[in-house]
Formats: C-alpha cells, structure tokens, sequence
C-alpha cells in the first residue's frame, strides 16, 4: 500500500495558525490514490493555492472541493488552486479539496518524497499568507498483487470480468481461474463463485 503524509509548513502571517497540509492516503503501484488536502485557519480564508512536488511516476489527475470549498477546485500542471465565493471561517484541519493522485504500475516498492511547495492562502480581507517552506512527506508504494477475478485490472470482480474471460476464451487464450490447466467454461463458473462471495 502507499500511504501520503504532507507536512504543511507555516505561514508567513500567524503561520503557526494558517497553513494547508495533506492527510495520509494508502494505494499500490498501479493504483490511483486519494489525498485530503487540510487547511488549518485563525482567519477566514477566500482563496488557497499550492503546488505538488511529485517523484517520477506519480502524477496529478484531478481534485475536488470538499467541506465549505463548493466551487470547482483547479488543476493546472501540478498545480491546486480554489477560491469560494463564502470564506471559510476559523477551523483546524478542515478538508479544502481531495486530489487523486496516480502510481505508475512501474514505481518500484520503497519509500519516495512528496510536498506542498509555493503554497498560499488569502484571508477574506485581502491579506496573503505564504508558506514560507516546503515540507516533505513520505510516499510508501507497495506493488500491486492483483486480485483473484481481476481480469479486466480495474480493482472490482463483476460481470466486466465476465466478459473479458469470454474475449479470453474466444480468442483461445488464457484466463484459467479455477487452476486446472484449461481456459473454458469451468473458469466462468469460478469467476462467478468469487463474485457471489464478494457480493
């Protein structure tokens, strides 16, 4: 599994009191995984912006607003930016967005760094605070096992399997799920054993 851990570092006004930090996250090589971006606040904030310091092989695809943040956050390059029109009063640890990140099935297993850099926030009166340091966090990436039914790799049994064991029988290859050394009408059968277990 890879877990994320983003260490927001402090902010130039009251920065002990503002700044945005990330929230663990667990995912394999592969996988995509889902990290919460935290804000923690002494003042009403209308406006944050930070930018992803990924390692070769994890990138950016998209974020969302959570909590009070109801209006769209931006993606650009690596960069999270979002601006609500209803500043976000005083809060410690509030998730502003949660951005889903993607681990190449080639990041080998082992420990890389991840941070928050070029980070700030603008309280409602117009006032910047910037972080004045990026601090580094943790990825750990585990690679990814798979899962037994798993034919089609998109981490779910269920009929898509189905059909892809069928495309794998049509076609005379090899999609042996009950171990007997032959692709056929057994396999389907097992398949949908495992299903009806997960179910």
């Amino acid at each position: 599994m890879a877990v994320c851990s983003f260490i927001g570092a402090n902010a130039a006004i009251n920065r002990a009191n503002n700044y945005l930090e990330a929230g663990d996250a667990t995912g394999v090589a592969g996988k995509t995984v889902v990290v919460d971006i935290l804000m923690t606040n002494a003042k009403s904030i209308a406006i944050w912006k930070t930018n992803l310091v990924l390692p070769e092989g994890i990138t950016l695809v998209s974020a969302e607003a959570a909590e009070n943040w109801t209006d769209a956050v931006t993606v650009n390059g690596n960069e999270v930016f979002s601006e609500t029109q209803t500043p976000v009063a005083a809060k410690s640890k509030a998730v502003v967005a949660k951005v889903t990140l993607q681990i190449d099935a080639t990041v080998a297993e082992g420990e890389y760094e991840i941070a928050l850099a070029g980070t700030f926030m603008q309280t409602d009166g117009g006032e910047t605070i910037t972080q004045l340091d990026n601090k580094v966090a943790k990825l750990t990436v585990t690679a990814d096992a798979g899962k037994a039914g798993d034919l089609n790799g998109d981490g779910e049994v269920n009929a898509a399997d189905i059909q892809k064991l069928l495309n794998v029988i049509a076609e005379n290859g090899n999609a042996d799920i009950n171990g007997d050394g032959e692709t056929n009408a057994a396999d389907i059968q097992a398949l949908l054993n495992i299903i009806a277990a997960e179910a």
